[in-house]
């Protein structure tokens, strides 16, 4: 036994392992700590698979259906958009007023534009901080009085709901 033993522990044929072609990390079966691929810990249509992101723009979206089932077309034609934070100037203004943060604006029509209700989400989240099941309750309600500021009318005319915290409701 003076020559070379050679074990082949790879189905590849040899030559073509000084070839140079790297495979991609899609190809591999282990990245190269051996841990294996990583992949997303839930399936898709999983709850705990949505980011917050995507859980804040579903409550957005189901309020607004709430609202519609009320109010129809003066709903569905608005525009409603979420933003992470409120711009350093509506903050500023906020300040100038000594108010809090806004949790959402609102503008009224423009020519060729709807009405618009912008939420913003981490002011939101922020105030939700002790549980998320008020994040329904708060982004209902700033919609709400989005809502009663654009239609000048009281937020209790816009849902009978307005108000009523809790289970109680």
């Amino acid at each position: 036994m003076l020559g070379k033993l050679s074990i082949d522990l790879d189905t590849r044929d040899p030559r073509s392992l000084d070839s140079g072609v790297a495979r991609s990390f899609e190809t591999r079966k282990r990245n190269r700590h051996g841990r294996g691929r990583r992949g997303p810990m839930l399936m898709a249509p999983l709850p705990g698979a949505r980011t917050r992101a995507e859980r804040f723009e579903d409550l957005l979206v189901e309020s607004a259906e709430r609202l519609a089932d009320r109010w129809g077309d003066r709903v569905t034609r608005i525009d409603f958009r979420i933003l992470q934070a409120p711009a350093a100037k509506v903050i500023t203004r906020a300040e100038a007023a000594g108010i809090r943060v806004p949790w959402a604006t609102s503008r009224s029509a423009r020519r060729g534009e709807p009405e618009r209700i912008t939420l913003y989400r981490r002011p939101i989240e922020e105030a939700s901080h002790q549980g998320t099941d008020l994040l329904p309750e708060l982004i209902h309600f700033s919609i709400v009085e989005q809502l009663a500021e654009l239609w000048a009318m009281d937020p209790q005319a816009v849902d009978p709901g307005y108000g009523a915290w809790g289970p109680e409701r």
